[in-house]
């Protein structure tokens, strides 16, 4: 076989070589934008579901609750991570656990959120890693109250604002460490309480 046959079988075998290369390039890189795409797709799942379990509540509160001199509020409860409240004659509680409770998941920081009715307690792993409540007077809706709040002042609780964290159980790669829109979400809303309770004390 003369040299110039060996350069082109070695030649061939360099195209070869590095049309293979390209194509483990474009399958990893493919492969990254498919976990990308997903880990987004279960944070809008997860978010969306929360949300809507949350503000269907949040939006119900004090309804068909008879209130009385005794018991003038249906909030039982009001705590940075924990809210509850009376629809009718159901108790309804919303509690943030802590991370050290959820380790099945490679993230540190997500936790479980826990939704519990007439004491029938609902465990949510969405992927959580910050849900707090915050409060604000009724008469004053630009002035906090601190939390916990006490119960004699369950009365005067006005808006009530929600913030909630989710981020991806998946790890996060370096491409992605800039943005990181496609590992993690934020909601927040006001929801007056008091609109509620004063509807049902017409």
């Amino acid at each position: 076989m003369g040299s110039s046959g060996l350069l082109d079988i070695i030649g061939s075998f360099t195209t070869f070589g590095l049309l293979m290369l390209a194509m483990f390039r474009l399958n990893a890189g493919s492969t990254e934008s498919t976990n990308a795409y997903y880990a987004n797709y279960m944070l809008q799942t997860n978010m969306l579901t929360l949300t809507l379990m949350l503000e269907t509540d949040l939006r119900d509160i004090g309804k068909n609750y008879t209130r009385t001199n005794s018991d003038p509020t249906p909030i039982r409860t009001a705590a940075t991570n924990e809210l509850s409240f009376m629809i009718g004659p159901d108790l309804i509680d919303w509690k943030v656990g802590d991370p050290s409770e959820l380790t099945a998941t490679p993230n540190p920081l997500d936790r479980y959120v826990r939704r519990n009715v007439n004491g029938v307690e609902h465990i949510l792993n969405l992927g959580v890693t910050n849900m707090t409540f915050k409060y604000w007077k009724i008469d004053s809706p630009t002035d906090s109250l601190p939390a916990p709040v006490a119960q004699t002042d369950y009365s005067v609780i006005g808006p009530v604002d929600v913030s909630i964290q989710i981020e991806s159980q998946y790890k996060r790669t370096q491409q992605y460490m800039n943005d990181t829109s496609e590992y993690e979400m934020y909601w927040r809303q006001i929801r007056s309480v008091a609109r509620s309770t004063m509807i049902q004390s017409q």
